[in-house]
């Protein structure tokens, strides 16, 4: 099924959650319960082992100085935080994984013929095409999506690229190059060069020339590069240049970028946002808010499409 607007999907998401997610949400939360006690028994224990250290420690920590004992104390600190911080997210991002295992499938009924999956709907060749993002050498992905709206192939992946550089001790030191929402959309318009958008600095890299633009607003925010002059500003006009801008300010992101390349559209939209998640453990398993807020997500990815008018078949 093709829904043919936003509603349709808000409408069908209240429906297929309370007759076909909601029952299957009871099994969860005594898991859920499970993961939050041992969550409080991992820093109970994080904090009476350091607590033990310094005990054990005191005789020779009153040998030395008053400095030297609030940094050891510091450092006992930042250590439990540290270590108590990644099992505790571990612990719970394994939960909410198996959650998603079981119910997505389900709540995937609500979007027509989308389908998730934790594993990328877009390939990192693709990624790298779009000269957006070139350095990125891993691609971890979590939430994606695949299907159509409104006529329009659509993939969403929510990724991380990272890459790894060493220093001159020969340390390796991991980079993001970008962490957020990549959405690709088969905007079945014939782009013959390749048109791109990035976020303007003061060292922009550029893959071709520069695209001079009529909106001195959208210049000064976005750098703009092609190898067809003609085709870009033919794409890029005015009305377009403001939709643009208008996505980025509904999304907060900090940044948003895009390639125009083979007869489709691929918009990266950097955020440190965890988008999609549920199973909080803080609160009730079947708590509404959180699968409204995954629906409300879901839906803003796909109001590009009606933002951008990119289904309509005249220029953009």
């Amino acid at each position: 099924m093709d829904f043919d607007s936003i509603q349709d999907f808000r409408s069908n998401f209240a429906n297929i959650y309370h007759k076909s997610v909601v029952p299957m949400l009871k099994p969860f939360e005594k898991k859920k319960k499970n993961v939050m006690y041992r969550s409080i028994a991992v820093w109970i224990l994080l904090i009476l082992a350091g607590v033990i250290y310094l005990y054990v420690n005191m005789p020779l920590l009153k040998q030395t100085r008053n400095a030297d004992v609030m940094m050891c104390f510091i450092m006992i600190v930042i250590v439990i935080i540290i270590v108590g911080y990644a099992i505790t997210s571990w612990q719970c991002k394994s939960f909410e994984n198996k959650l998603k295992e079981k119910i997505m499938p389900s709540i995937m009924k609500a979007f027509g013929n989308f389908i998730w999956t934790s594993t990328g709907t877009i390939d990192g060749y693709t990624i790298k095409d779009s000269n957006l993002f070139t350095r990125f050498e891993t691609k971890k992905d979590e939430d994606c999506f695949s299907g159509t709206y409104k006529g329009l192939e659509i993939k969403i992946n929510e990724t991380e690229l990272t890459y790894t550089t060493r220093d001159s001790k020969g340390n390796r030191h991991t980079h993001t190059e970008f962490k957020g929402v990549i959405a690709q959309i088969d905007v079945k318009k014939t782009f013959k060069g390749h048109t791109i958008i990035r976020k303007r600095s003061l060292l922009n890299k550029c893959s071709y020339q520069e695209i001079k633009l009529e909106d001195p607003e959208f210049s000064r925010m976005y750098f703009v590069d092609g190898n067809d002059q003609v085709e870009s500003r033919y794409i890029l006009t005015t009305s377009f240049m403001e939709r643009f801008k208008n996505i980025k300010n509904a999304f907060r992101a900090s940044q948003m970028e895009a390639s125009l390349k083979n007869n489709k559209i691929l918009i990266a939209i950097s955020t440190n946002k965890d988008l999609f998640k549920l199973g909080d453990i803080t609160k009730p398993i079947n708590d509404t808010k959180q699968f409204t807020e995954l629906l409300n997500e879901f839906i803003s990815i796909l109001s590009i499409v009606d933002e951008l008018k990119l289904n309509q078949n005249v220029g953009l």
